[in-house]
């Protein structure tokens, strides 16, 4: 499988600017209002992460879904780990036999799995310590190009 590209942004960050870049600049985000889509347990999350992103330079008005999704997610995550917290990781049933048995709650399944996507997701984004390491020291990035020159 091939290896997705490095954006541009982290090309010139990491100093590995060979090659064409692999997407063009993006806009800077405009708003930080949540996108109408979003649960009211997404929402929750969407000022918190939305502002820490915002605040590294990293976050486009293109990113608005994927911060969306990003918020779905990890308010799945949550709600999953309270099911498990309120009613166990496992529960008791019985075979055909008669004998009991103990299978895992639903929700464990339903945790991992937002857990997967949540890591991939925060990774994207850079919010891991792995991402953050092959990301140090984000540039300043300035709205105006002409003040680094005026100033």
């Amino acid at each position: 499988m091939a290896r997705k590209p490095k954006p541009t942004h982290l090309k010139a960050v990491t100093g590995t600017t060979r090659g064409k870049p692999t997407e063009a600049t993006p806009a800077r985000l405009s708003g930080t209002a949540p996108p109408a889509f979003l649960s009211d347990r997404a929402r929750a999350h969407w000022p918190e992460l939305a502002d820490l992103l915002a605040g590294l330079g990293v976050l486009s008005d293109g990113d608005l879904t994927a911060l969306g999704l990003l918020c779905e997610t990890l308010a799945e995550w949550i709600e999953a780990g309270q099911t498990i917290a309120r009613h166990g990781a496992t529960y008791e049933c019985q075979t055909e036999a008669g004998a009991t048995m103990f299978r895992a709650h639903p929700a464990v399944a339903q945790r991992n799995d937002a857990a997967r996507r949540l890591q991939s997701l925060l990774s994207e984004f850079g919010l891991t310590p792995s991402a953050r390491a092959k990301v140090s020291g984000l540039p300043d990035l300035r709205d105006d190009l002409a003040t680094g020159y005026f100033s």
